[in-house]
């Protein structure tokens, strides 16, 4: 397995969209790197200069060390599955799995033996038979990702692998990502489902509009984003920020003056992030200084738990929202007047010009 590289790698296509800023990136041997961010963000495009499909504008890729600029992507011993899984539409689901195999002379009982492993691993022997116009997107999907596994690359690329993929096949093939993931591959999976990202990756690259925002692990960059854009992005729902002053040893959100915060730091303007996880409907007896009083404006029913959508302070103060995990047993609809319990300790600070976590 490669160590993969990118030194000052840029992607800057003909008409001159930058598609990624100049970009330092380390990919370990066997890790699964997760690239998320929005549309648009550069995700494809880092993808496609490590499969090599395209070549860097500025900057380096390394494997191993050794640049490979110019290396053709059949040479870089990489396998890639992109969206919409690009099928040969003339062949059955065998003979595209065993495409890759045919074209690099491997003999025809290996073939075989090694499309049948590939088809049960994804569970689509039954449709070895059949040509790509008779599959379900998703059933397109897993015949897509065994052609790029049978022949056993040591970097495995997936560029929205899934998109347009049932939650059901979804969970299959992840769960089968995950297999693949046993320390003799190097996986790098761009997407934007960063919930799908967080479960699977060892390490996320968090871009936006081309450029790397952060770099860690899973937990690390959701319970430390280093902006608002991090934090916004990452959780389901993201973290909510909201603009806040400071008064004394107290925190004014809205109307509201939160006793207990963190000391704020020194800014013109300050935001707070809150995560939906730490705010919580107030019970009896709770600190009321540490409460927002709030409306609730929706409510979207998720089985065990609900989130609540609140606003609080005055159209002066910009009626700002909350998003807020509650239980399901809790009564809860549209127009009540609830009180809602911050974890002053869980409060963050950003630099409301900068975005930059303070």
């Amino acid at each position: 397995m490669p160590r993969i590289q990118l030194q000052q790698a840029s992607n800057v296509y003909r008409n001159g969209v930058v598609g990624l800023g100049a970009t330092d990136l380390t990919i370990e041997p066997g890790e699964l790197v997760a690239v998320v961010g929005p549309s648009g963000s550069g995700k494809t495009s880092l993808v496609r200069l490590i499969a090599g499909l395209d070549r860097p504008t500025t900057g380096t890729v390394r494997f191993d060390g050794d640049v490979v600029n110019d290396l053709a992507a059949n040479r870089r011993g990489v396998g890639l599955v992109v969206a919409q899984g690009a099928l040969y539409e003339h062949m059955t689901t065998s003979d595209n799995i065993r495409f890759p195999l045919k074209v690099t002379g491997v003999q025809e009982p290996e073939q075989t033996e090694r499309t049948d492993e590939e088809a049960g691993r994804f569970g689509i022997r039954r449709l070895l038979g059949r040509k790509p116009r008779s599959l379900s997107a998703g059933e397109r999907q897993l015949v897509a990702t065994g052609r790029a596994t049978v022949r056993d690359p040591a970097v495995l690329l997936f560029d929205e692998a899934l998109a347009g993929v049932d939650p059901h096949l979804r969970r299959q093939i992840r769960a089968e990502f995950r297999k693949l993931h046993d320390g003799t591959h190097t996986i790098v999976y761009a997407t934007n489902e960063q919930d799908e990202a967080m479960v699977l990756a060892d390490r996320l690259v968090v871009l936006d509009a081309g450029v790397v925002q952060q770099v860690g692990r899973p937990i690390d960059i959701y319970n430390e984003p280093v902006n608002v854009f991090v934090a916004e992005f990452l959780g389901s729902p993201g973290m909510n920020i909201v603009p806040a002053t400071s008064a004394g040893d107290r925190l004014v959100i809205g109307t509201d003056e939160i006793a207990g915060a963190p000391p704020t730091p020194p800014t013109d303007r300050l935001l707070v992030g809150i995560r939906p996880e730490h705010v919580h409907l107030a019970e009896p007896g709770e600190a009321f200084e540490r409460c927002l009083h709030t409306r609730v404006i929706g409510v979207e029913q998720l089985g065990s738990v609900r989130i609540a959508h609140v606003a609080f302070g005055t159209p002066d103060s910009g009626s700002l929202d909350f998003a807020v995990r509650v239980r399901a047993a809790r009564p809860l609809a549209v127009g009540d007047s609830v009180e809602m319990a911050i974890d002053v300790d869980r409060i963050v600070y950003f630099d409301g010009d900068s975005g930059l976590r303070l």
